[in-house]
C-alpha cells in the first residue's frame, strides 16, 4: 500500500478511469492519465508496478473495496473498469486511513477558527465531522444543515473548480429555461453559492463584462486549449454591493429604506438583509432600516418573500418596481 503524499490523487484518477464506461481503459492508458495528472500537480510520474499496487490496494478492505469487471478484453489487452456502472470511491465510506488523515487535517484547521478571516471554519468543521462520520456514535445527528441532495448541476462544481485553479478555458453547453441549448467558450473565474444553488462567474468572448451562469443549466463542459484571459476582479469584495449574484451593467448601489412590521423587524435585526443595513433613526418605532445595494433580481425576490410585512419607502424607482411586480402578482389571483 502506498502512503505517499500523492496517493489520493492517483486513486482519484484511477477511479475516474474505471468509472468511464465510454472508453476501454487498459493499464497503459490509465498509467498515462495518472502520470499526466501527477505532472500537472508538480509530481514525478509512477511506473506500471506502482499502478498495479494502487489498484490492488483499492480492491482491499483497507482501501475502497472496489470490484472490477472480469474477462473484458480489447484485442489481447485487459480492459479495466468497475463491475457496477454507478460505483465510485467518492460514494464509498472513508477507510480508517482516510479518517485518520482527515481528523488530523481538521485538528490543524481548528487552530485558525478564531481568526477573523477564518470565521467560516466555525461552521465548516462540525459540518465535516458529521458528514464524514468522525463523531462518536452518540453524537451523530446533533446538527442539521440546509441542503438539496437532488440539486442538478452539483457534479460540475469539482470540474469548474479545477479549471479555475489551473486557469483553463472551457466550452460549455448551456440551456436556458424554455430555450435551445448553445455552446460557447468561457474563461471561468469564480464559483458562488446563493440560495442553495451554484453559479459560475466567467467571461465569454462575446460579452465584455462578467457573465453569470447557473450550474443547473449546464449540460456539458469540455476543457479547451484556447488562451485563458485573467481577470482583475477582486472576488473578495465583488459581491459587497448587492444581494445575490447578479450585477447589472452600469448600475450603482442606491440607498433603500424599508419599513417592516413590528413582528418582522426583530427577525431582520438578528439576520440582516445586507452588510450595509442600519436603522433609520427618524423612525421612533424602530421598524425602518436602510441598505445600500444594487437593485437587482435577487433584491426584489428577497423583498417579495416578506409579502405584506415590508414596505419600500424610497427611492422612488425601487418602490415603483416593487409596485409593478405586486400588481403582476395581483393579476394572477384577480380572476379567482
Amino acid at each position: 500500500m502506498s502512503t505517499n503524499k500523492n496517493a489520493q490523487l492517483r486513486y482519484n484518477v484511477i477511479d475516474k478511469c474505471l468509472s468511464n464506461f465510454q472508453r476501454k481503459h487498459t493499464y497503459y492508458t490509465i498509467l498515462e492519465e495518472v502520470n499526466s495528472a501527477l505532472q500537472d500537480h508538480g509530481y514525478t510520474g509512477i511506473k506500471h508496478r506502482q499502478l498495479q499496487e494502487d489498484i490492488k490496494f483499492m480492491e482491499s478492505l483497507d482501501g475502497f473495496s472496489i470490484e472490477l469487471a472480469e474477462d473484458l478484453k480489447d484485442g489481447k489487452k485487459k480492459v479495466l473498469r468497475y463491475k457496477q456502472k454507478d460505483f465510485s470511491i467518492a460514494k464509498h465510506p472513508l477507510n480508517q486511513l482516510d479518517k485518520e488523515q482527515l481528523s488530523a487535517t481538521i485538528t490543524i484547521l481548528s487552530r485558525y477558527k478564531h481568526r477573523a478571516e477564518f470565521g467560516w471554519l466555525e461552521e465548516f468543521i462540525p459540518r465535516m465531522k458529521q458528514a464524514f462520520n468522525l463523531l462518536d456514535q452518540e453524537q451523530t445527528g446533533v446538527i442539521a444543515y440546509q441542503s438539496n441532495p437532488d440539486l442538478v448541476g452539483a457534479k460540475w462544481i469539482g470540474v469548474l473548480f479545477n479549471l479555475i485553479v489551473k486557469q483553463k478555458t472551457a466550452h460549455i453547453q448551456y440551456q436556458p429555461y424554455s430555450k435551445e441549448a448553445s455552446t460557447f467558450l468561457v474563461h471561468p473565474y469564480h464559483l458562488k453559492q446563493y440560495n442553495n444553488r451554484w453559479f459560475l462567474l466567467c467571461k465569454t468572448n462575446n460579452y465584455p463584462s462578467i457573465s453569470t451562469y447557473s450550474l443547473d443549466r449546464i449540460n456539458l463542459i469540455e476543457e479547451s486549449n484556447e488562451l485563458f484571459e485573467p481577470t482583475q476582479v477582486n472576488w473578495l469584495d465583488y459581491f459587497d454591493e448587492m444581494i445575490g449574484v447578479t450585477k447589472p451593467i452600469d448600475v450603482h448601489p442606491v440607498k433603500i429604506e424599508l419599513r417592516f412590521s413590528e413582528k418582522t423587524i426583530h427577525y431582520i435585526n438578528t439576520k440582516p438583509l445586507h452588510g450595509t443595513q442600519k436603522p433609520v433613526k427618524t423612525d421612533t418605532a424602530g421598524c425602518t432600516i436602510q441598505i445600500e445595494v444594487i437593485p437587482n433580481f435577487e433584491l426584489y425576490q428577497t423583498l417579495l418573500s416578506f409579502g405584506p410585512e415590508v414596505t419600500v419607502l424610497k427611492p422612488k424607482e425601487v418602490r415603483l418596481e416593487m409596485k409593478e411586480k405586486i400588481n403582476e402578482m395581483y393579476k394572477n389571483y384577480n380572476h379567482a
